[in-house]
């Protein structure tokens, strides 16, 4: 069995939110955001990607019938049996903020994560 060192800079949030990914050397598919942070998110599905694959992630937020796609581009930055772990590189600006309520709609501590926020001029990724 091999461990993770936990590299994570950012406080995670729990959610249960569908969404797309679409590697950009392959075809969209189905999966189940369950861990979701600034930096990046955890899907469970039984699809596998490369370790440094890119892809484009489409998040449904809200009603079934007034869902509110948030679009982002990420990288695989882990895989295992049950997921994939991404590493968000850009998120489009108009969808920082609906994504930050969500973050922070579902933290563990709120006020921890609304300094992480702040912390980072509102960002929920590091720009390069």
């Amino acid at each position: 069995m091999k461990l993770y060192h936990n590299q994570r800079q950012y406080s995670r949030s729990k959610v249960s939110i569908g969404a797309t990914l679409s590697p950009d050397n392959g075809e969209a598919f189905g999966v189940e955001i369950v861990d979701l942070s600034m930096g990046g998110l955890f899907v469970h599905t039984d699809r596998q990607l490369q370790k440094g694959e890119h892809c484009k992630v489409s998040m449904l937020l809200g009603h079934v019938q007034h869902e509110l796609p948030i679009l982002a581009d990420a990288v695989v930055v882990r895989t295992v049996a049950n997921g994939i772990a991404l590493r968000f590189e850009s998120i489009q600006l108009e969808n920082v903020s609906s994504m930050q309520r969500v973050i922070i709609d579902h933290a563990e501590d709120p006020e921890q994560t609304e300094l992480e926020f702040s912390s980072h001029g509102g960002w929920i990724f590091s720009p390069k």
